[in-house]
């Protein structure tokens, strides 16, 4: 009977290897005088008391954490099969520390696994080392309960996060939006998101015990924004902890190719590091090649190219590797935020830190990209959801009370031509017209009785469309006269609504299918030539009736979310401004969780 226990604790701790891509390190080899050991009870294995032991663990965690309560009722079955034995703590083990180990690709640290905890407590096991009073049932159950935390931890953060943005960013905004004299707070992240569950923490116990390996690699994220940042990351890492030599401003100095500087060494040097700049170039003088270089960093700066170098560019160069590293941490965390509501095929997202829109159509696989405008950093735009199920065309403009307050009033008071030359009218409480020259305006510093409207079609400040949604904010998207501020870099210019740079293509994506016919009243009603030939009889007919609305006959869903990092459609990665400083309290949690 011994000798069959003997047999039995030797083939479990037979070497297995790991599959190639995953590099285990492999256990160590007993010694003949080591076998003598086995027969001592500290060395028989029960596999009910591991499982007893387990229970024990998991009482003493105290943790509240949706993975915990899956590994108690998991456990809880006196059949519960033990996961890291079925190969003898082997295989599966290494293949999961391995997973564990390059936890830094996602921006993490492999600390947050207790990976050298783990990894201590495997060797002690696989060389029979056990501590005074420990039998190999409590190092085994340590052990069964260290991989599966590890391995639900880990799980559960890559599919739906490690840092709560709710918990951590709401109330950090200090503006206020005023909307019919009532304060509303805004809420940095009110999107709402999907949250770890049991449920999900015992669909991947069941992936694990069917087929680990599978279970690891299907916890890795696989959307090509994700992927990209961790492509990202590793073209970083490889750099290693290089510092760039400080280059000096210039002042209001431009320079061009074929000019001579002292600095343009400094600059070739920078992006030479960062790869940029592919060959060596010496000497002072900028060529064509390295200004290339420089307008291949500012793309993906999203700065605007140029034929020149100057100041303003000089102080993006100066910025350190840590930048960059920081930016990839904190988007890949927020990657790993999940959407509550469904995206459906046919979605929009909004990225306002990047200053551009993508309207996604799974069913033919096309991306809608456009620019837009947003809110300037004292007039933020709100973080939302919401569905799209209308949009008017002509609206006139209702201008908000704040806007009336703050700039109509003082521009009226500078220019008493301005509310005709913006075609706007004043009316009263009662919605009677009121000459804005008989009003007093200088008394009227808080609340006004008036209300300003702007005539609709050509000038209106909402432009020919406006795009509606549900929402506390009162804001839209919609289409703009101002199309000057589409060539800018940073596009923080709106009250809070979003300008659209393409609000006519945006209209056609609406629509459930295509229709020429119903294209081209929308181009009527913009007073742009129709295409088709009932659209063209339908611009000289008499008895036309010009489209004024149209409802979708399915709503879209719209996600206002912010990225200080973006994916273009064309598969181009950026890094984006910190526009509203949403970036350090979320860079803080996760130093804090990374143990920095």
């Amino acid at each position: 009977m011994m000798k069959r226990i003997v047999l039995s604790f030797l083939i479990l701790l037979v070497v297995v290897s790991a599959c190639k891509e995953e590099k285990p390190k492999s256990p160590v080899v007993l010694s003949l005088s080591s076998f003598h050991e086995l027969v001592h009870p500290a060395y028989l294995i029960n596999p009910d008391s591991i499982r007893q032991y387990v229970r024990v663990n998991l009482s003493n965690a105290n943790d509240t954490m949706a993975w915990d309560s899956a590994m108690v009722s998991y456990y809880a079955a006196d059949s519960a099969a033990l996961f890291w034995m079925k190969d003898g703590v082997g295989q599966y083990a290494d293949s999961l520390l391995y997973w564990l180990e390059n936890s830094h690709r996602h921006g993490l640290n492999p600390a947050l696994f207790n990976v050298s905890d783990i990894r201590t407590d495997l060797e002690r096991f696989r060389s029979l080392q056990l501590h005074e009073d420990e039998t190999i049932n409590h190092l085994l159950a340590r052990l069964e309960y260290g991989l599966t935390s590890s391995y639900l931890f880990y799980t559960c953060g890559l599919k739906y996060g490690f840092i709560s943005p709710v918990q951590l960013l709401n109330n950090q905004e200090e503006d206020v939006k005023k909307k019919n004299d009532t304060e509303k707070q805004k809420e940095p992240y009110p999107i709402p998101l999907k949250k770890c569950s049991k449920e999900f923490a015992l669909e991947a116990l069941a992936s694990l015990g069917q087929n680990p390996f599978a279970a690891f690699r299907q916890a890795q994220p696989t959307s090509p924004f994700y992927l990209s940042m961790q492509k990202e990351l590793v073209r970083l890492d490889s750099i290693g902890e290089a510092e760039f030599e400080e280059i000096p401003l210039i002042g209001d100095t431009l320079l061009k190719v074929g000019e001579r500087h002292r600095i343009i060494p400094l600059i070739a040097g920078r992006l030479m590091q960062t790869g940029e700049l592919k060959q060596q170039v010496s000497g002072d003088t900028l060529t064509s090649v390295l200004l290339e270089a420089v307008n291949e960093f500012r793309l993906t700066n999203r700065l605007s190219t140029d034929n020149s170098i100057g100041t303003y560019t000089i102080r993006y160069l100066n910025r350190p590797l840590a930048y960059y590293k920081d930016h990839l941490l904190i988007n890949l965390e927020r990657a790993r935020w999940q959407y509550k509501s469904e995206k459906g095929s046919k979605y929009v997202i909004g990225n306002i830190a990047a200053f551009m829109l993508q309207a996604f159509n799974e069913e033919v696989d096309s991306i809608l990209e456009m620019r837009i405008c947003c809110g300037s950093v004292r007039n933020k735009t709100p973080l939302l959801y919401s569905k799209i199920y209308y949009m008017e065309l002509n609206p006139y403009w209702n201008v908000p009370q704040n806007i009336i307050r703050k700039e109509i009033i003082p521009s009226y008071r500078r220019d008493t031509t301005y509310f005709t030359r913006n075609r706007m009218k004043v009316y009263d409480k009662n919605g009677n017209r009121v000459n804005p020259h008989d009003i007093k305006w200088a008394k009227y510093t808080a609340g006004v009785p008036f209300t300003v409207k702007q005539d609709n079609k050509e000038g209106n400040s909402l432009g020919r469309i406006i795009f509606r949604f549900p929402n506390p904010y009162a804001v839209y998207l919609h289409d703009t006269p101002s199309r000057w501020a589409f060539n800018r870099s940073n596009r923080a210019v709106s009250h809070g609504c979003v300008r659209l740079e393409r609000a006519l293509d945006f209209a056609f994506f609406l629509l459930e299918k295509p229709d020429e016919l119903l294209e081209d009243r929308i181009r009527i009603a913009m007073d742009i030539a129709p295409k088709s030939d009932e659209g063209k009889k339908l611009n000289r007919s008499e008895a036309y009736r010009e489209l004024k609305h149209y409802s979708l006959k399915e709503a879209i869903p719209l996600f206002l979310d912010y990225q200080t990092m973006y994916l273009a459609a064309d598969g181009n990665l950026s890094y984006c401004e910190d526009i509203y400083k949403y970036d350090d309290p979320l860079l803080e949690a996760l130093n804090k969780l990374n143990h920095k």
